[in-house]
Formats: C-alpha cells, sequence, structure tokens
C-alpha cells in the first residue's frame, strides 16, 4: 500500500476513531443479541427492535431522497426488496436464529467469513471482477479458519452446533448480495440502509406482530430499550456512519483493515458478557480467518499491497 498523503495523515487519528468504532459495534453485535435472546427476548423480537427504531429514524431521509418510483431513490421495486431481503429481516432472522445453537463468538468468525467469500465469487460470477491471486490465498486461509471451528461442531458433545454455523454462512450469503447488488447498482449505501429499514419495518412488522408471538410487551423495559437502542441506532445506522467516514478519510483499501479485527472483537467480547470460554480451536480458527481477511483485502505490505 502507498504512503498516506499529507491530508491523509492528518485525517489519520478521526479516521481511525471511526474505524474502529464501525469494527467493535460489527463485533459486538452477535453477542449484544446472543445476550437478549439469553435473557427475556426472541430471535424475532431482536429482528423486530432493529427496524422499528432504524425504520422511523430513517424514514424522513427516503421521504427526501425518493423522487422516484415511490420513495426507492430510482432503484424500483424489485431492487429496493431484493436489497431488503439481503440486509433486511431474514439476514437478521437468519443470522440471530443461528446464536441459539452456536456461541456468538464463533459467528463474529463465520458470518463475515463467508459474506467475503460470497461477495468475492458473486463480484466474479456477476460483475467480471476476476479476484487476484491473494484474494483467493485469503479465502483458502478463511475457509480453512472456518473448517477448523466448523469440525469441533460435529463432534457428539456439540451435535447442534453445525446448524448455527449453517445459519451464520447463510447470512454471510444474504449479506453479499446485498453487497453485491450496491456495487451493480451503484446505490449509495446510506439510502440503501434507509430503504431496508424502512422496507422491513413495513413488511415485517404487520408478519411480527400477527405470528410471533411477540415478547416486547413483557420483557423487562431495561432490556428492550437496550436492545432497541443498539440494534436500531447503534448496529443499523452508527456502525455504516463510522465505517463510511473511515473509508471517506483513508480510502477503501486502508478503510477495509478494520473489518479485520470483527471476528477477534466478537471472541473477546463473548468472554466477559456471555462466558463463552474460547476453545483453542476457536482462537486458531479467529487467528487463520483474520489472516485470510488482511490477505483477500490486500493489505499485506510489500508486492500484495
Amino acid at each position: 500500500m502507498t504512503d498516506l498523503s499529507e491530508n491523509q495523515a492528518s485525517a489519520l487519528p478521526a479516521a481511525v476513531v471511526y474505524g474502529l468504532t464501525a469494527s467493535l459495534i460489527w463485533g459486538a453485535w452477535p453477542v449484544v443479541s446472543a445476550l437478549g435472546i439469553r435473557q427475556s427476548l426472541a430471535v424475532a423480537d431482536i429482528a423486530a427492535l432493529r427496524f422499528l427504531v432504524a425504520g422511523l429514524i430513517l424514514l424522513p431521509l427516503v421521504i427526501r431522497n425518493g423522487t422516484g418510483n415511490l420513495g426507492t431513490g430510482g432503484l424500483g421495486w424489485g431492487r429496493a426488496l431484493f436489497l431488503s431481503f439481503g440486509a433486511g429481516a431474514p439476514y437478521v432472522l437468519v443470522t440471530a436464529g443461528g446464536l441459539s445453537y452456536a456461541p456468538a463468538g464463533q459467528g463474529g468468525i463465520i458470518g463475515p467469513s463467508f459474506m467475503l467469500v460470497f461477495a468475492t465469487l458473486g463480484g466474479w460470477l456477476l460483475l467480471g471482477d476476476r479476484p487476484p491471486r491473494q484474494r483467493l490465498i485469503g479465502i483458502a486461509l478463511m475457509l480453512t479458519g472456518v473448517l477448523l471451528i466448523g469440525g469441533q461442531a460435529l463432534g457428539d458433545y456439540q451435535a447442534e452446533q453445525w446448524k448455527g454455523h449453517l445459519m451464520f454462512a447463510c447470512g454471510g450469503l444474504l449479506w453479499a448480495s446485498y453487497t453485491v447488488a450496491l456495487r451493480a447498482w451503484g446505490a449509495e449505501p446510506l439510502q440503501a440502509t434507509a430503504l431496508v429499514s424502512v422496507l422491513s419495518l413495513l413488511i415485517y412488522g404487520p408478519i411480527y406482530l400477527l405470528t410471533a408471538e411477540p415478547q416486547l410487551f413483557t420483557a423487562p423495559l431495561g432490556e428492550i430499550a437496550g436492545q432497541a437502542v443498539f440494534q436500531g441506532l447503534v448496529a443499523a445506522i452508527l456502525a455504516l456512519v463510522c465505517y463510511s467516514r473511515a473509508v471517506a478519510l483513508l480510502g477503501a483499501g486502508r478503510g477495509a483493515v478494520f473489518v479485520t479485527l470483527v471476528p477477534a472483537i466478537a471472541v473477546l467480547l463473548a468472554y466477559p458478557l456471555l462466558g463463552e470460554v474460547p476453545s483453542p480451536t476457536d482462537l486458531a480458527g479467529a487467528a487463520l480467518v483474520t489472516a485470510g481477511m488482511i490477505t483477500a483485502l490486500g493489505l499485506l505490505p510489500g508486492r500484495w499491497s
């Protein structure tokens, strides 16, 4: 990677704060979600809180920027609904659902890994973005780390964990489809997030109320408020804003380095907050996944940068 320009160097402290904040939020998401599920809330409640809060906050943005196609910002209803499927309620339900079977720390490793794998594959097949050699090597390292973690879940003492791993992988596929679609259609990230949040509120909200046996009416108010703020404001909006600012200040290549911190953050936070003690296999898998992300994103020094 080239040296920082003068402007980038002066903006480095702010960019680091933005990037670290986004990474901390993303790494904390499976941990905080699992905490809510283990207390009084169900997976369906987690999704409802995310899109109730984010949808209401971002509704004015959709109204203001949605100058065409009845508020879809020119994307059209088909594309808007596709984005909502990839990053909306289905993604949250599948990924948070995996936390009922497998540790949150493993979710923070497996989900981002498969997102990068599927996004690379989708970009190659659909957009003609042929991955360079270092990205393929990085993917191989990530898959090795995931297989290392998944292998221990096949033992008799952890017979249910494979279900969680499969759901984390499906969540990665959904988010990768959202990522590839953003690139293909040239959608602005914040506007896309607003569309996803508002459409998810309008579509998932009634389904949740009619079929999910909501726990929001009986759970402690403190738990509901904490999850509402984290899910709807912090995870859905603040993380995107912070990451976008880091990329704007440093460039996409340098900004991507913060994504590689997510697996380690998830594993480290799961220990004090959930009592999940990572096994040596988990730590080795996290190290391989992190090394794979660094390689795949072209963050190595020297000739691969």
